[in-house]
């Protein structure tokens, strides 16, 4: 179950004002793909699957991105709805660039998508969505980030019941984070012939899908996933 906990009162009308007409964080200039050795952990090139539906939905989402915020508002429950019912997989890449460029000093980015491999790795997959709701639903804003106190809190009631302290004080998730970061920047997401260049991306068995913010995507989406079963 996905559950509310939002900071966002006084952010979305200053901070989201800001932001260009582009539904999406970018990254830094198109590169070559990253070459960071994936051998390390599987988690790194194949990212948290939750769900054994036949159709894969891949989401590339990042803690400190806003677009990635309202797109997650918009879809979150409905993907989840589907992971439950058997209909999809769903495929998360948490990615960590985007609180560097939004001047957030907690690096609220990595630490999110460090917990979030952290919950993965204790087999406690089924509590992600809900986990990454309640992450983009507490972003950062005018009073601060979230603390690792509230991450932890977050994972608790997204029913994680794994101890995931560790992951935040040690190096182990935080260099997974960062290293599933690099791996994908500029790489293609596979099947879609589109090179990983902002958050919010999302693929729907191989096909990219546009996220436009203009109302339309929850149904386009859901209409996408209906034509690839």
């Amino acid at each position: 179950m996905r559950t509310a906990h939002r900071r966002l009162a006084a952010f979305g009308a200053t901070a989201l004002a800001t932001i260009p007409l582009l539904a999406a964080c970018t990254s830094a200039p198109a590169t070559d793909a990253a070459t960071t050795d994936a051998a390390g952990s599987p988690l790194i090139a194949d990212g948290i699957r939750v769900g054994d539906g036949p159709v894969t939905v891949v989401v590339f989402g990042d803690a400190a991105c806003p677009h990635c915020m309202i797109l997650d508002a918009e879809v979150g429950d409905t993907l989840a709805a589907a992971v439950d019912a058997g209909e999809i997989t769903l495929e998360l890449h948490p990615m960590t660039y985007v609180s560097e460029k939004r001047g957030d000093t907690t690096d609220y980015s990595t630490r999110s998508a460090a917990l979030l491999f952290a919950a993965a790795d204790a087999g406690e997959t089924d509590a992600v969505p809900a986990l990454y709701a309640l992450i983009q639903e507490n972003q950062v804003d005018e009073t601060g980030a979230p603390s690792d106190e509230e991450l932890l809190t977050y994972a608790a009631e997204a029913g994680v019941t794994a101890d995931l302290s560790t992951a935040l004080t040690g190096d182990e998730y935080i260099d997974l984070a960062r290293a599933a970061n690099d791996y994908w920047l500029g790489r293609e997401i596979p099947g879609t012939g589109e090179a990983l260049q902002y958050v919010p991306s999302v693929a729907v068995d191989g096909a990219f899908f546009e996220v436009r913010e203009d109302g339309t995507d929850l149904t386009r989406l859901e209409a996408a996933i209906a034509d690839a079963g």
